[in-house]
């Protein structure tokens, strides 16, 4: 079968022949429909700093399969698994728990403390073919297309944002990063009674995406967002909720500047060196609220977020943008760079 690997700590990937996988007792095999490219392949591809960090707090082992969100068809099952039979359309949950941890065992196994990521600790889903423990599969809605599925995981992942950041109706909202999870907060936000978005990039192909699900778009390079924030929040002083889905270490230096007294920050992406924060001006004295976000909540973000998709509150297809082959895999991960909404690869296209 053709899989798009990692074969070690260098810029780029490469399409190989990989014999078929066997799925163990405890785990599924799926024909892959459908694998979005994510941020942390293209740190991958790139390997860069943030590579290496992810790469050696997960265990990575050269080479391996790259990537974490996917849909298919499951073809086989282990003999332990029940739940999931052949023929089920699935996606795969990326964070790999024990289920026996004090974290796991209180609600939180997105956090497990024996955590393995799919794609980084273990062979991913680029490819025809992949493996996965049953555990971590959810059954699709029979509505939702194999591309809305493999939406499915970072979606949840924006899910998770906006159940953190526990918006009001009416509230204003403020998205940094345009990105796909960045749209899917805002089009979230929106369908939760946010009473109007602010977001912002400073990709003008972005900014250009978020205004078509009715986001206030804004071009930060070109336009004051100061001006913009003061314009549509004078009387609170500021937007009541941020959502920070860049890691861009520069967007901590002001971002404080535009969360009203007793605002909500909600963190998901992940910078690529230690932030300075100045505690007593941006979070003691504004009583600032700061909640981080990794990964999923399992399974209440997902059937959150189904929900949605399901009864079309939100729509996965303008968030996807380009499709290729597995076989055209550097071609894909350069369109991510040169002007993209979620890029996907589809086996089927060989």
């Amino acid at each position: 079968m053709k899989a798009v690997i990692k074969s070690g700590r260098v810029f780029g990937v490469e399409c190989v022949e990989l014999p078929m996988p066997t799925p163990k007792a405890n785990e599924v095999l799926i024909q892959v429909k459908s694998a979005a490219i994510c941020g942390t392949d293209i740190h991958y591809w790139k390997w860069n700093d943030s590579a290496e960090s992810f790469a050696n707090l997960y265990n990575v082992k050269f080479p391996f399969v790259l990537g974490h969100e996917c849909a298919g068809v499951v073809m086989e099952v282990g003999a332990d698994v029940t739940g999931i039979a052949v023929g089920d359309h699935v996606a795969f949950e990326t964070h790999i728990y024990c289920g026996t941890c004090y974290q796991c065992r209180t609600g939180n196994a997105h956090n497990c403390r024996n955590l393995s990521i799919y794609g980084t600790s273990c062979d991913g889903c680029f490819a025809e073919y992949a493996t996965a423990p049953a555990s971590v599969c959810f059954r699709l809605p029979e509505s939702v297309s194999f591309d809305e599925g493999a939406l499915f995981e970072p979606g949840g992942v924006a899910m998770h944002a906006v159940q953190r950041a526990e918006v009001r109706p009416g509230d204003t909202v403020l998205v940094f990063g345009c990105g796909a999870i960045g749209q899917m907060v805002t089009q979230i936000m929106l369908a939760s009674g946010a009473g109007r978005v602010i977001a912002v990039d400073i990709d003008d192909y972005k900014v250009g995406m978020a205004t078509e699900y009715g986001a206030i778009a804004v071009n930060s390079s070109k336009v004051d967002l100061g001006e913009v924030v003061k314009k549509y929040t004078a009387e609170r002083g500021g937007v009541d909720v941020i959502v920070e889905v860049t890691g861009a270490p520069s967007v901590y230096e002001t971002m404080f500047d535009y969360l009203r007294t007793e605002g909500t920050v909600v963190t998901v992406a992940h910078p690529g060196r230690p932030i300075e924060l100045n505690i007593t001006k941006n979070v003691n004295t504004k009583g600032a609220t700061i909640r981080g976000v990794f990964g999923r909540r399992i399974w209440d973000s997902w059937y959150a977020f189904a929900g949605l998709v399901e009864n079309k509150k939100i729509d996965l297809n303008k968030v996807i943008t380009h499709r290729f082959p597995l076989s055209r895999c550097s071609e894909a991960f350069e369109q991510t760079g040169k002007g993209a909404g979620k890029v996907l690869f589809i086996p089927g296209l060989e």
